[in-house]
């Protein structure tokens, strides 16, 4: 059917602000209504949360629980990198994604990403380059969606300051990725670990940037991020408070997410629904990890 050919459609699951544009109600037994298919479905964005893959932090906590043995910004294990190309290959294939909504996209198959971003963080930034390797993708880096506390040593006391890397280093390990204007030859993080406050509103500033650039859009968006962002972008995205007791010890929150889980979350109009969460079918048992 082309774009502007019309579909009769029941009047059972359509929206009542729905225009009618077929003939009186009083000449049909069951409401009848004639709507374009942009009128009967709109724009919906698709916007997917991807945690990374396992970064060498991961695996230190998972082999001796010791948290003093992190670096602020890891590389990927050989697991990781595994998971990160089981992933691509999973998000490029274009029946991987049937899990479609009642009456929306209902003869698409497959993610048909259009939009890749990752964090300044090196685990972030090698996750997404296997997707867009596969998915054919530029990956662009966004300055706001690094994992809570940024790039600190633990145990830390919030004072001690790490700039991170500057444009020269990304542009020389990652020249593919495109790079924030703002980001110049000084660290990208440059400050002491972030507070929780800080957090919250730093969350709260990249759910609205990637609201007003897509949220009034048909784009399949992902988001390569972190375990405890991902949890407070989907608490603020739907307006879930930080529960205190499922934040009152480590790696707790509202959201457990496993590395390379996919959770999508479709947005229409003002409605935000949850397809799913912590999605790691494309992964061998042997390779899921927190």
């Amino acid at each position: 059917m082309c774009a502007g050919e019309m579909r009769r459609v029941s009047v059972r699951g359509v929206c009542p602000t729905h225009q009618l544009i077929s003939t009186p109600l009083h000449q049909h037994s069951e409401l009848q209504l004639r709507l374009a298919p942009a009128e009967l479905h709109g724009n919906a964005l698709k916007l997917y949360l991807i945690r990374h893959a396992e970064s060498e932090n991961n695996a230190v906590l998972a082999r001796n629980g010791a948290p003093e043995e992190r670096v602020p910004d890891p590389e990927l294990t050989d697991i990781g990198h595994r998971q990160a190309e089981l992933l691509g290959e999973h998000l490029a294939h274009p029946e991987a994604e049937p899990r479609q909504l009642p009456g929306w996209d209902s003869d698409r198959r497959g993610y048909e990403l259009t939009h890749l971003y990752c964090s300044l963080m090196t685990r972030s930034i090698l996750t997404a380059q296997y997707i867009a390797g596969a998915c054919g993708l530029n990956v662009t880096a966004h300055e706001d969606i690094y994992e809570y506390g940024g790039l600190f040593e633990h145990p830390g006391d919030g004072k001690t300051k790490f700039e991170g890397p500057g444009r020269d280093y990304f542009e020389s390990r990652f020249p593919a990725l495109d790079l924030p204007d703002t980001l110049g030859t000084s660290g990208w993080y440059g400050r002491p670990r972030e507070s929780e406050t800080e957090f919250l509103a730093r969350t709260r500033r990249a759910v609205q940037d990637i609201l007003e650039a897509h949220g009034a859009s048909n784009d399949a968006v992902a988001l390569v991020v972190h375990g405890d962002f991902i949890d407070q972008f989907i608490n603020e995205l739907l307006g879930f408070a930080r529960r205190e007791q499922n934040y009152a010890g480590h790696w707790v929150s509202n959201w457990a997410m496993h590395n390379t889980s996919v959770t999508r979350i479709d947005l229409h109009a003002e409605t935000r629904t949850v397809v799913y969460t912590n999605r790691i079918d494309h992964l061998p048992s042997k390779l899921v990890t927190w």
